[in-house]
């Protein structure tokens, strides 16, 4: 395993981490022996780091990554994110105060089975008050109920409230071959401001590793909703695209590498956190480190998939 330091923090953090949404059930069913182990597997390949939501299966991920960790060694960290849960319930927003933060955060303690959370992120793309999670969050810190904080979002307004007075560690962003957009900017301003990036849905939601076709359908809670319409077109377009790359992959190297090892070609990146539900994806997603793209085989990925554009 290779490490990278995390923005502002003193970490050095797996290159390839963990993604702990799909243990959490919305990506289909994942039993606990299922997702135990490959948290497992990924910490005996040198993973370091996991990223899970209280909104992820309301709590199940949370509670499966602290079973998995609640002992967890000093060089392992955990981060989580706050500000989804009830919108996952009714799409109501109730992050209108610190104290829903901080009773937030201290539902996330127990689940997680620790005194304390690594990296603790608003999960709001476009928080309405920043400044409420800003105060909770430094208060928090003072308390030592969370190391550093930061924020999941594509925009980068949002970004920069988070980092008003200059503390924001990380910034969670959507970012892959297909969506190229946070090079104008966000990922700019994060280099120039130490700020660290965890790189999420570096798959593309799974159409990256090549194994859908223009006929495939989903039952899962997250996708099935690309069966009809224009989000049908949107995947069935995204399918012909990456069908495109395919010459770039070979017996050594999978488009699951090369998409990966994308996100690493970018000095902003700290690390893509691929979701992992098994022992099978553990191993080969942590697999992508042992590789990198060459600059011949960026232009290659620059010519179908143009920097700076979502596909």
């Amino acid at each position: 395993m290779k490490y990278r330091k995390l923005g502002k923090t003193n970490w050095q953090v797996s290159a390839v981490s963990m993604g702990c949404w799909g243990i959490g059930g919305q990506w289909g069913e994942v039993s606990e022996r299922d997702a135990l182990e490959a948290i497992h597997a990924a910490r005996d390949a040198g993973v370091n780091l996991f990223d899970t939501a209280d909104a992820y299966g309301l709590g199940r991920s949370e509670e499966l990554v602290g079973k998995a960790l609640g002992n967890r060694p000093d060089d392992v960290y955990i981060a989580t994110k706050v500000g989804n849960w009830g919108r996952r319930l009714d799409d109501h927003l109730p992050y209108k105060t610190v104290h829903s933060i901080y009773e937030s955060c201290h539902a996330s303690l127990y689940r997680l089975k620790s005194d304390f959370i690594d990296l603790y992120q608003c999960h709001i793309g476009s928080p309405e008050h920043p400044e409420i999670f800003l105060e909770a969050f430094e208060t928090l810190k003072t308390q030592g109920k969370i190391r550093h904080y930061a924020i999941s979002t594509d925009h980068l307004d949002a970004l920069q409230a988070m980092n008003a007075n200059g503390a924001c560690a990380s910034c969670q962003v959507n970012y892959s071959i297909l969506v190229r957009s946070p090079e104008k900017a966000l990922l700019p301003y994060c280099r120039e401001n130490e700020i660290g990036v965890l790189v999420r849905s570096p798959l593309a939601m799974g159409i990256l590793t090549g194994k859908f076709s223009p006929d495939t359908r989903f039952d899962d809670q997250v996708r099935r909703g690309w069966n009809e319409g224009g989000a049908r077109e949107k995947f069935v377009k995204r399918v012909s695209l990456v069908e495109r790359l395919k010459p770039l992959s070979n017996q050594g190297r999978s488009l699951l590498d090369i998409a990966l090892q994308f996100t690493l070609a970018n000095p902003a990146v700290t690390c893509p956190i691929p979701g992992m539900k098994n022992t099978d994806q553990a191993r080969s997603n942590v697999a992508a480190v042992n590789g990198e793209l060459s600059e011949s085989d960026l232009r290659e990925i620059d010519e179908v998939f143009p920097p700076g554009t979502d596909n």
